[in-house]
């Protein structure tokens, strides 16, 4: 009998994208650019109220990028965990 696969469940980073007084920035491009196993490149958009959903394959320490419509930059690192949503401040 063959051994069955291990399939890596999807992990949620959930996150929000805020300006220096705290409101809300809708519209940032947000996108991983470091991970601890290869990551699709694609970037999701911040909803009005700044928030934001990504997926990755595995546990791990992931890097999460944002560019605001105004070309403002902000980068930090969450840990992903299967199962439990990690969360991400990103403040541009």
């Amino acid at each position: 009998m063959p051994e069955p696969r291990s399939e890596k469940r999807a992990s949620l980073i959930t996150g929000v994208v805020q300006d220096a007084t705290g409101n809300p920035v809708p519209d940032a491009s947000v996108y991983l650019t470091g991970g601890p196993e290869p990551y699709p490149d694609v970037a999701v958009l911040s909803a009005a109220d700044g928030s934001f959903t990504l997926s990755v394959r595995g546990d791990g320490v992931y890097t999460i990028q944002c560019r605001t419509p105004d070309g403002r930059v902000s980068e930090t690192s969450v840990t992903a965990h299967a199962g439990r949503p990690s969360r991400a401040l990103l403040r541009p």
